[in-house]
This record gives C-alpha cells, structure tokens and sequence, in this order.
C-alpha cells in the first residue's frame, strides 16, 4: 500500500505531524515501536520558561530547534493545537508568548504555556486561596509535602489539606491515577464522591486541588459535574507516571488522526534504510517484515528516553532507525564527533544542572533534513522532528512540547 508521508514514532511530535498531514487530505502512515513520551510527560505545553526576550534569542541561536523551525512556525502550531484540542473537546488555555504558574506535586512551581481545561485553576497568579486533597490509600500525591513547600513559595493566604475519602478504591494494592481516572469518568461514582466529599468542603476555599485523576474519557464532563454539585474549582496537579493528562492527550491525537483517514501500525521493530539518497523504512512484527516507501518519511522517534537514541558503553552514541550521524548541535570549531567522548563527559555534576548529553541529537537544516558529515542531506525525503533533534536543553530550558509541535508543524510544511 502506497502512502505519500510515513511517520516513526508515536509521541508529541509525530501524532501532532500525523494529524496535520491527515487534516491535509494526505494519505498517512504512523508506525512506532510503541507509546512516545505523553504517557510520562505533565500533559501541558511548555514552550520556555523564561521571559519572551529570551525566547526570542534562541529562536535566533545558531542549530537550536526553536531557529530551524522558525519562530512563526511555533505560534502557528500553538495555535492549530489549541483548535485540534478545542475541537475534541479537550480545551487547552493559554497564548504563546505568556507563561502559566502552575503548582507541582512537590510543592514548587512550574510555568507552562498552554494548559487544560482540568488544570487551569491552579493558576498560581490567582488571588484566592485553595485546598488540596489528601486521599487516604493514595500513595502518588502527598498533600502535606506539597502544602509545606507552597506555602514557602507563595505570599498569599496559607495552603491547607483537606481529607476526603474515595468509595471503592482498588482492593488489595496501591491505586494509580489510571485507576482513579477510569472511575470518575462514570457519572454514578461521581455522585457517590460528591455525597461523601460535601460535607468536608462546606466551609473550605473554593479552589480544590487534586492529583489527575478527572476521568480518561470524559475529563471535561467529570471537572464540571463535580464543580456544579461542590460549589467550587477544581484543578489537577500532575503527578508521577502513569500520565492521566498524558495519556488524554495521546489518545486525543491518536483519534483526530484515524477520523481524518490516517493509519497506525504499534509494535514493530523498524528498521530505515537509503539508497540513492531516499529512505524507507522496513517493519518487523514477529519475525514478518514488510518494507514500507512513501514521498515523505518523517522521523519522530524521540531522544535516550524513548529509544530514538541509544547511548552504548564504549560512549558511541547512535541514532536507532537509520544509524544517522548524531552530535551536540555545536557549530563551527566546537562541533566534533561524540565517539571519542567518554560516558563520564556526558554528565555535569550536579543533578539538576544542565548536562551536555541534554543536546544531543541528530543535526538537520531549515528543511529539518538529517544532515550528513559534508552538511548536505542524507536524503532527500526524510526529515527529523522533536526530541531527536540536537542543540536543546529541554529540561533546563522548558522547552520540550514547544520543540516538539513547531518542528511537527515545520515538517508538514516542508511538504505541502
């Protein structure tokens, strides 16, 4: 079967490919190994989390994703992602250009540029006082720490915890978010909460947060039923994986794409190939290969985290599908080869610092064509999108999401 754009990988970067080139009336192919990185992601969109100015200058920088995409193809594809979201009835708050303040299951803060409809009343700027939820048998949200940490933070009113009990909760082990979620989603558990939780809320702040646990499929319709039975705000604090917003978001995208025609393979190895300078791709699922062409091939695979670059004990770092050429992003006589470097290089001392190996990544140009040792590309139908890329520090920056749908959105347009 012929397909005008094949995409690997199935997270942030290629579903949101997949879904413009599909809303694009062309005929598309994702095929993954498996799920990318929503599932551990917080399930907003972070684009930076410094000023504008700064931002400005990395759109600027020499190889940062942010200059090769171009900034104009950041805010388009904000914006296209809002409407997707929007029209899936998931919607996303926020503009680019201007930053969230968000509370963290620890206690800290953190900034975000779009957010969901089942976080946004979290927002730190906010002159009221808020609540968490301590969930007896929860072990994923500790309201206690993250109380103790805010109310060092933040100037206004002090931050209570308020205990509100779950009806059936999983039997015989530690509930997950997952499982919390998938009860919320059913109209006739939420009654049951509202009659236990009502009581204790009576005379609580009117903001309540709680760890993400508003449904899987009917988020929306869960935040709003419980909100007009409690006569407060509810919002969600992301916590460890398994990602509930995460996890929304993936299977959002993973709709709007089969609505609009679009095919999906998970679970095959994939392996690339290019002769006379064009790509292809070959999945092995069990032992049947199948070779797949298309005009357009898109690699989406992500960074060490997703398998999309595998990092080996001699310290050769490889690209997984093509064995592309791989390096920090570095330009001119600062760029050199990754395989002479030793593991203990990659790493800073400090934890939470940067650390060079956060930049590591395939080098491409404007056209976010692989490039090749001479500077030229690889082939002339194969581009790189997302957390493959080189010359970001994503963590450090906040940059992950925003890389991620502007080099989705440059790549379809180097195409259409």
């Amino acid at each position: 079967m012929a397909f005008e754009v094949i995409i690997i990988g199935a997270g942030l970067s290629g579903l949101f490919a997949a879904c413009l080139a599909a809303r694009r009336g062309k005929k598309t192919l994702v095929i993954a190994r498996g799920i990318g990185g929503t599932h551990v992601g917080a399930g907003t969109i972070d684009v930076f989390n410094g000023p504008r100015q700064a931002l400005t200058a990395k759109g600027k920088s020499i190889d940062h994703p942010y200059s090769l995409a171009g900034l104009k193809s950041l805010q388009a594809a904000l914006d296209q992602f809002k409407t997707l979201c929007a029209e899936n009835g998931y919607p996303l708050h926020g503009e680019y250009g201007k930053n969230i303040a968000l509370p963290t299951a620890a206690g800290g803060v953190r900034q975000a540029c779009l957010v969901p409809e089942t976080m946004i009343a979290g927002d730190l700027s906010r002159p009221e006082s808020f609540v968490l939820a301590h969930l007896p048998g929860f072990r994923d949200f500790n309201a206690a720490l993250a109380i103790s940490n805010l109310n060092s933070l933040i100037s206004s009113s002090p931050i209570f915890a308020v205990t509100l009990s779950l009806p059936h909760a999983p039997a015989h082990r530690d509930s997950y978010a997952t499982d919390l979620a998938r009860l919320f989603d059913l109209p006739g558990y939420r009654d049951e909460v509202i009659a236990v939780w009502k009581p204790s809320l009576e005379d609580a702040p009117k903001r309540l947060g709680l760890p993400p646990i508003l449904g899987l499929d009917h988020s929306l319709e869960a935040k709003q039923h419980l909100e007009s039975a409690l006569g407060l705000e509810l919002f969600e604090i992301p916590i460890l994986p398994p990602s509930v917003p995460g996890m929304r978001l993936f299977n959002l995208l993973c709709d709007d794409f089969q609505n609009h025609g679009g095919q999906m393979i998970l679970g095959p190895t994939v392996r690339g190939q290019i002769n006379s300078g064009r790509a292809a791709v070959t999945a092995d699922m069990n032992g049947r290969e199948r070779e797949y062409k298309a005009d357009t091939l898109i690699l989406a695979t992500g960074g060490f985290l997703n398998g999309g670059l595998v990092a080996e004990f001699d310290g050769a770092i490889r690209e997984s599908v093509f064995n592309l050429a791989v390096d920090a992003g570095y330009s001119g006589s600062e760029l050199h080869s990754l395989h002479s470097r030793t593991r203990a290089a990659w790493t800073s001392e400090h934890f939470l610092g940067p650390h060079p190996f956060a930049k590591f990544g395939v080098r491409v140009n404007k056209n976010l064509q692989p490039l090749n040792a001479d500077g030229k590309p690889i082939a002339s139908n194969l581009r790189a999108i997302g957390s493959i890329l080189a010359g970001a520090d994503r963590l450090a920056e906040g940059s992950r999401e925003g890389i991620e749908l502007a080099t989705a959105w440059r790549g379809i347009e180097t195409i259409a």
